[in-house]
């Protein structure tokens, strides 16, 4: 089961990492044709934005399976190790009803009600943007059960890495 997180954590990293080493060479792009040709390529600013969004939310997905996310450890860190179990797997179930509620049903809502949108200058469905909504909420989900699984035999990590902290 951990073989399956690492290798979603790998396929999200290098994914985010493509993300941005494409909207990179996009930008250099867009420099490049609206200072030096004159002639502003169109298509980079709307991509760059939609790739942005595809990034943030992949990004979020992969800092949850690698409990890189934003943490107060405070109570945990005063917590014995069983207390710091239990308040884990509590912590990873609210973020699933969180990550399921809001981000999966909501994304599915707001991507199939954008299908008739589309964007102005490449003229894609808005809703293709919002499906990162319901695919970033699958992979919380599958990465935090996984998390849960890990607490609940003893298998998994409950104190934040104290390189990690500073």
């Amino acid at each position: 089961m951990f073989r399956i997180k690492s290798i979603v954590e790998r396929l999200l990293l290098g994914l985010i990492a493509s993300l941005l080493a494409i909207m990179v060479v996009l930008m250099l792009w867009q420099v490049f044709t609206r200072y030096v040709l004159s002639t502003p390529a169109l298509f980079t600013e709307e991509t760059l934005r939609f790739m942005m969004i595809w990034t943030a939310l992949l990004g979020t997905a992969y800092c949850f399976g690698a409990r890189k996310h934003l943490a107060l450890e405070l109570l945990p860190s005063m917590c014995p190790p069983r207390a710091r179990r239990l308040l884990g797997i509590v912590n990873a179930l609210i973020t699933i009803g969180f990550a399921v509620i809001t981000m999966f049903f909501g994304g599915i809502r707001a991507s199939s009600s954008a299908m008739e949108q589309y964007s102005p200058i490449m003229q894609i469905p808005i809703g293709l943007v919002y499906l990162v909504l319901p695919i970033s909420a699958v992979l919380i989900v599958v990465l935090l059960a996984i998390e849960i699984v890990g607490l609940i035999t003893g298998t998994g990590q409950t104190d934040p890495d104290p390189q990690e902290t500073m």
